[in-house]
């Protein structure tokens, strides 16, 4: 186990990001999906360390459209389906993100990982 020199971001869906999850499901899923059940379908980053809690919102304000289509691809890769004019404050409706100063590492083997 150790701790890692690395700060972890999670992103997890928000009320309108799960109806608009709703009104691209399966017809076996209809109505099935809460944010309770959303919160397990997070994504979480590692960041450089961030001191402040201001890094982290310059971080994501410089970096939301892409965080936002991330989250969208990970429902479906249909683009036509995503909303349009996705905007700052937009992004911060649909998603909660919570800030984690402390990273540890318990897995006893190396982390690996694809280039994105």
């Amino acid at each position: 186990m150790r701790i890692v020199n690395r700060t972890a971001v999670t992103i997890v869906g928000a009320e309108p990001y799960v109806e608009w999850t709703r009104s691209r499901d399966a017809d076996f899923n209809s109505g099935q999906l809460t944010v309770a059940r959303a919160k397990a379908f997070g994504t979480a980053f590692l960041l450089p360390e961030v001191d402040y809690e201001e890094d982290l919102q310059e971080w994501v304000e410089e970096n939301f459209e892409w965080l936002f289509e991330f989250q969208l691809s990970q429902w479906t890769g249909d683009e036509s389906a995503w909303p349009q004019d996705r905007t700052l404050q937009m992004f911060k409706a649909w998603f909660r993100l919570d800030l984690h100063n402390v990273v540890v590492d318990v897995g006893d083997d190396d982390i690996e990982g694809e280039e994105l």
